[in-house]
């Protein structure tokens, strides 16, 4: 009887784990089911629509012109990638539309790729010319979409500024250097070339100036200019040719574009005596932009690198041994091993092509002193580059948003990429890359709208050969020079 009991537990046990195991199957089927349902669910993508074609183009202009204006911040980055798959969401036929979101895809990946280190400069320029074709067959195949299209500049800099953000590295700092600037004309100009007039007439704003400069300006450690004006309201003036004056509130122009120094060594800055001064000082001041002099040096630490910027205004009537001592001085003062001494010569002869000889005079004898770099302006045009003892010594860097240019007698210039490291307690070069410019984005050869335009292409190529030209005919002049253009030379 206790057998048979036994047999029958045994019995209702199995059955119990076998309908146990029976329901646990179809639970966990059905469980399979559902979830690879639901996954297939989550992978369904929508149908591509003229409204996200328009939307999603708009969008891809605003997400570049934030990667540009910004330098390429990591908010800017997000957006992208954000972009980037809100694209990929969407059916895409193998038709204009689908071909055309398709291309916009590839050109903000390429776009994107410019933050790594080694990734191919002419990414974007490998998927760009696709891109225009497809715009151009979307267009044609249906005239009633309204496409935002984008400007070839927008994508430019937006790709250099994230190749600004891959070049960086945590144990270099960047420091962007450009040459004469000034916010105002001297008197005698015409009225519609006063730089006041050219500003309003374009409903200028603080960033009006510097808008195309940004990419750069905000994607470095540090920019400095060379404001060769007073920033005064008064009128009595010194008897000289040329007088320049800007409004002290156009100061607030270079906070709001990424710059944090002014070098004020130079023939302008006194054109209105002290008082103009004592106002150009404060002007900078009210806007906590650091200004350096001679005998009035300024000292900045610059990530792990104290950096002494020092300034002269020693032109060629001060081109005496007198004033080279001046410098050599200052220099064996400041310099240290472990710090970077950066000195701003205000010299040499207008519009001439390469050195005076005393400016190499001088730059050999500041180099051979201790300083790290010599960084020239006045001659309102690009002059030789030298690299002298494995040093450079840039000659000028010429004018850049000169109002005192009115007539552009120089368009081409550059922006000037500085990089420095500390190695084994030691500050050193660690290169030097140009961003070939003109002085004027507005097309004309004679009449400048006071806002530099950094460019590609065969403008970029002209900039850098004359820079090139100018700079082998003198001793140690560099060959060549380091800038990006992410374009192929076929692409207009």
């Amino acid at each position: 009887m206790k057998k048979k009991l036994r047999k029958r537990g045994w019995l209702v046990i199995a059955v119990i784990l076998l309908g146990a195991g029976v329901i646990f199957l179809f639970t966990e089927k059905g469980s399979s089911i559902s979830d690879a349902q639901s996954e297939n669910k989550k992978v369904e993508k929508e149908d591509l629509t003229k409204e996200a074609v328009e939307k999603l183009s708009k969008q891809a202009n605003e997400v570049l012109k934030l990667l540009a204006s910004s330098g390429g911040s990591s908010e800017a980055e997000q957006k992208t990638n954000e972009l980037i798959s809100q694209i990929n969401q969407y059916k895409m036929k193998d038709d204009a539309m689908g071909q055309y979101m398709k291309l916009l895809s590839s050109s903000l990946k390429a776009v994107d790729s410019y933050r790594e280190e080694n990734t191919d400069e002419k990414a974007l320029g490998r998927v760009y010319p696709s891109y225009l074709s497809a715009l151009k067959k979307l267009k044609e195949t249906d005239p009633s979409l309204h496409l935002e299209e984008i400007d070839q500049y927008v994508w430019f800099y937006a790709a250099a500024a994230n190749y600004e953000q891959g070049q960086r590295k945590d144990e270099q700092i960047t420091i962007s250097m450009v040459g004469d600037n000034s916010f105002g004309t001297y008197p005698e100009a015409p009225e519609h070339l006063q730089f006041d007039y050219v500003f309003e007439k374009n409903n200028g704003d603080n960033q009006y100036v510097y808008k195309n400069s940004l990419p750069w300006f905000n994607s470095d450690d540090y920019t400095v200019i060379n404001a060769e004006s007073a920033f005064t309201t008064e009128t009595k003036a010194q008897e000289k040719m040329w007088r320049i004056k800007s409004h002290p509130k156009y100061a607030a122009f270079l906070p709001a574009s990424g710059i944090e120094a002014a070098n004020l060594a130079n023939n302008h800055t006194m054109d209105y005596f002290e008082a103009g001064y004592r106002d150009t000082l404060k002007a900078f001041k009210d806007q906590d932009i650091a200004v350096f002099n001679e005998g009035m040096p300024h000292i900045e630490k610059i990530k792990n690198i104290e950096t002494v910027f020092l300034g002269y205004d020693y032109r060629y009537r001060q081109s005496a041994d007198s004033y080279l001592e001046n410098i050599i001085r200052d220099v064996k003062k400041y310099k240290r091993k472990d710090n970077l001494v950066i000195v701003n010569m205000h010299w040499g002869i207008e519009y001439m092509e390469t050195p005076a000889f005393y400016q190499t005079k001088f730059g050999h004898a500041a180099l051979d002193a201790g300083a790290d770099i010599i960084i020239g302006h006045h001659p309102h045009r690009l002059q030789s580059v030298e690299k002298y003892k494995g040093k450079y010594i840039i000659y000028s860097m010429g004018d850049y948003a000169f109002g005192a240019d009115p007539t552009l007698k120089s368009r081409q210039t550059a922006i000037f990429r500085l990089n420095f490291a500390k190695e084994d307690g030691s500050v050193v070069t660690k290169g030097l890359r140009i961003v070939p410019t003109l002085e004027n984005s507005n097309d004309s050869e004679t009449e400048n709208n006071y806002q530099p335009l950094p460019v590609f292409g065969e403008q970029a190529k002209e900039v850098v050969d004359e820079l090139t030209r100018i700079s082998s005919i003198i001793p140690n002049g560099v060959h060549e020079f380091d800038y990006f253009d992410p374009f192929l030379e076929e692409v207009e």
